[in-house]
């Protein structure tokens, strides 16, 4: 949309620096580059025009937004005081025709003047006092003589690898399983405890397939957890699980076991929604790594699991995914529709992602455990992604030994995603609790303090250097921009509109649209501090 012309004497804007120099990462900042590395000179083009000088002074006032100073050219105004003042008022007319022509200069026209003004008011009231904030926690010298390069992000960076091997993990043994006469009992077994059924051939995966598939069908009316069913998928891997250990290869615990994916993973041949009503109809012919890996450890797909719109809260485009122990509440986070199912006994195991949350908080509302990694070691290859640095997947079970199980099987290096890379981890199964030491903060829940430490396990009380909240604010900025930068055509085609929730992520991109380069990449390196 091209803003209509102020007054037949617009200022000139004159880019006196643009620099586009080669990024790393540079699908993280390209939407913000003519903004975010732009200096603007603004000159009066008609030293004749009146307004002109109510329009310079109107944009300097905006560049607020931006918490910049701007120097403009000044010459003497030989109109009569009651024309103008130095004191005046910015018009209201000419303050929206500025913020459109600020808009145009970042190539964002695109947005309505109602959008624009909630831009710029959202900026004055949150961008600006998180940037002050933040520069305050920084306080880099100049030059970056002692900055890591926060647009790479590397989770060693250099600090030492440990030089161990990566091993599997040594699962313990499970003996004197037998099945259970109730469906509804088979259904609530845990992961180890169904591996030991199809490996003694007590149940086939085929059988197991039918009953969570039956769960899934059954429940997903009241708990709208479930996007798509993988039925003819499940039974040719349940086939194939089968057949192979009839002849005699058994390819370990998940070997048969029915699982789900949180729908922003992607799966050949059937669709990959991200839970939004712009990508419902979205499949894409990506393999991601995480169900390579699934696959290749002879686990079968049920289904694609809910997952909140572009992987926020759990809302999506079929409803909202609501909690198994109670109903009339919700599951909370994006990766609802894995802990929910999973909760429920719809499937043995999920795996979901986590940004900020997404993981932990629909685990403690549905009653799940759930794992997230350490960043990195796990490869998101076919994996939507809201910020590189962030993102991380992990497994919803209904034990801890379950997730060390799935982890087993997911972790490892990932040749297509640069964060990944090959922890050696240390065996869960033989930790000796005794010598490890947790350090927990004021605020913790006592009664987890008190059960580990009765345990053994060495608890220590330690305080941040830092508040929760001034991190709160540089992680959602981080989160937001980066997002914005893989939804930039998103919200240029006005897709925004069809967002099931617009008090979340089309308030939040808007506002990251004036996010700088400069305290973009201050926030990058808090974040690195901070980690």
């Amino acid at each position: 949309m091209v803003a209509p012309p102020i007054t037949t004497c617009d200022p000139t804007i004159r880019p006196c620096l643009l620099t586009r120099g080669p990024l790393p990462r540079t699908r993280t900042c390209a939407p913000l580059l003519l903004l975010l590395g732009l200096t603007v000179s603004l000159t009066v083009a008609n030293p004749s025009c009146e307004s002109s000088v109510s329009m310079v002074r109107n944009c300097k006032q905006l560049w607020k937004i931006l918490d910049r100073k701007v120097s403009v050219p000044r010459r003497r105004i030989t109109t009569s005081p009651s024309n103008i003042t130095q004191t005046e008022l910015p018009d209201k007319t000419m303050e929206a025709k500025c913020l459109q022509s600020m808009f145009e200069l970042i190539d964002s026209g695109f947005f309505n003047e109602t959008k624009i003004q909630e831009i710029a008011n959202g900026a004055t009231e949150m961008n600006l006092p998180i940037y002050r904030t933040n520069r305050k926690l920084v306080a880099t010298n100049n030059g970056g003589l002692e900055n890591p390069s926060p647009l790479v992000f590397n989770a060693s960076w250099n600090r030492e690898v440990p030089r161990a091997q990566a091993k599997r993990f040594n699962y313990p043994s499970i003996s004197r399983v037998r099945l259970p006469r109730d469906e509804e009992d088979i259904a609530f077994m845990s992961v180890l405890e169904l591996g030991e059924l199809i490996k003694t051939k007590q149940v086939t995966s085929k059988e197991l397939v039918r009953i969570y598939l039956t769960r899934l069908k059954r429940y997903n009316h009241v708990l709208e957890s479930v996007v798509t069913y993988t039925e003819e998928l499940a039974y040719k891997q349940a086939k194939e699980a089968d057949d192979l250990l009839s002849q005699g290869t058994y390819l370990g615990p998940l070997h048969g076991i029915p699982y789900g994916l949180k729908d922003i993973i992607a799966v050949p041949g059937y669709k990959t929604t991200w839970g939004s009503t712009s990508f419902k109809d979205q499949i894409l012919d990506i393999e991601a790594w995480v169900y390579k890996r699934l696959k290749a450890s002879g686990a079968v797909l049920v289904a694609k699991l809910v997952t909140g719109s572009l992987a926020y809260d759990d809302i999506w485009f079929g409803g909202r995914t609501r909690n198994p122990w109670n109903i009339e509440e919700f599951s909370t986070g994006s990766s609802a529709g894995p802990a929910a199912s999973t909760s429920a006994g719809m499937v043995p195991f999920a795996i979901g992602s986590e940004t900020a949350g997404s993981m932990t908080y629909p685990a403690a509302r549905c009653g799940v455990t759930a794992f997230r990694p350490t960043f990195g070691s796990v490869g998101r290859t076919g994996v939507m992604s809201l910020s590189e640095s962030l993102d991380k997947l992990g497994p919803f079970c209904r034990t801890a030994a379950d997730c060390a199980v799935v982890l087993d099987a997911i972790k490892g290096k990932d040749p297509e995603d640069l964060s990944s890379r090959e922890i050696a981890f240390e065996d869960p199964f033989s930790v000796d609790i005794t010598k490890l030491t947790v350090g927990y903060t004021k605020d913790a829940d006592m009664k987890v303090v008190e059960v580990l430490g009765s345990k053994g396990v060495n608890m220590v009380p330690f305080e941040l250097n830092y508040t929760v909240d001034s991190v709160q604010g540089i992680l959602n900025f981080t989160m937001n921009v980066d997002m914005l930068a893989h939804f930039d055509e998103w919200q240029r085609t006005g897709q925004e509109d069809l967002y099931e929730a617009q008090d979340q992520w089309p308030v939040e991109l808007r506002r990251a649209r004036v996010v700088t380069a400069v305290d973009y990449i201050q926030f990058r390196h808090r974040e690195l501090v901070v980690s």
